[in-house]
């Protein structure tokens, strides 16, 4: 079982030991707030009240017997830097950190720390994605230029095969699945995925396909009637 310390349980990150809970983790969160720490007693495996940018809170709890530390200090820049610093120095195998803004993202680069999460900017260009193309339903954003996106099929692609329709040769993109629709007709059920699917599958009505490749290659796929 892993085990991971987050420091600050705002929303953000309340909700993200949450997600670790949910996924075999064990947590021990850290808040300077009494009545946030006493919400999250119920949610997460332990939660103590402490402030983190007092080295030796940090020094008297068990850091290196885990996995990894998020810091998520709401707006409070400051600390989250201080706090970042004092792990990187006690040799935490593993620091995530949440930026509030670029400067702080660019400060924490300079302490050596490379998992920082940007979220509000991160959603914003990842909505600001999806808005802007035609029939985008999901984007994630991979190295280089690569992507991943959730793609409804242009009306050209409708009861074809991905053999006919040539994905690859065409538009240099991969079909990592698909996902079936009500208009699928029952055969494959709603909401069904099939991953990796065969060059004799069929692109069905309502069908969404889980793409790989360039942005530019995804984006002409949009354009084919």
């Amino acid at each position: 079982m892993k085990k991971f310390i987050v420091i600050g349980l705002g929303n953000f990150g309340l909700n993200l030991a949450k997600t670790l809970i949910e996924n075999g983790c064990e947590v021990l969160g850290i808040d300077s707030d009494r009545d946030t720490v006493q919400r999250a007693k119920d949610i997460i495996t332990h939660a103590v009240i402490g402030n983190a940018t007092n080295k030796s809170v940090l020094h008297s709890l068990p850091i290196k017997d885990f996995d990894g530390a998020i810091v998520s200090i709401g707006q409070e820049l400051t600390a989250s830097i201080l706090i970042s610093l004092y792990l990187k120095e006690m040799g935490i195998s593993r620091i995530v950190v949440r930026a509030i803004s670029e400067d702080h993202e660019k400060i924490l680069k300079m302490q050596g720390i490379s998992d920082i999460l940007f979220p509000e900017r991160d959603m914003a260009m990842r909505f600001g994605t999806i808005l802007a193309r035609k029939n985008v339903i999901d984007y994630l954003p991979l190295t280089g230029d690569y992507v991943i996106m959730d793609v409804s099929p242009p009306p050209g692609f409708i009861n074809k095969s991905i053999r006919q329709l040539m994905i690859g040769s065409r538009f240099s993109c991969q079909i990592l699945g698909i996902r079936y629709g009500a208009e699928a007709g029952g055969k494959p059920a709603e909401g069904e995925i099939k991953i990796a699917p065969s060059a004799d599958d069929i692109i069905l009505p309502g069908t969404v396909m889980i793409m790989l490749g360039r942005e530019s290659d995804i984006d002409r796929i949009q354009k084919e009637g």
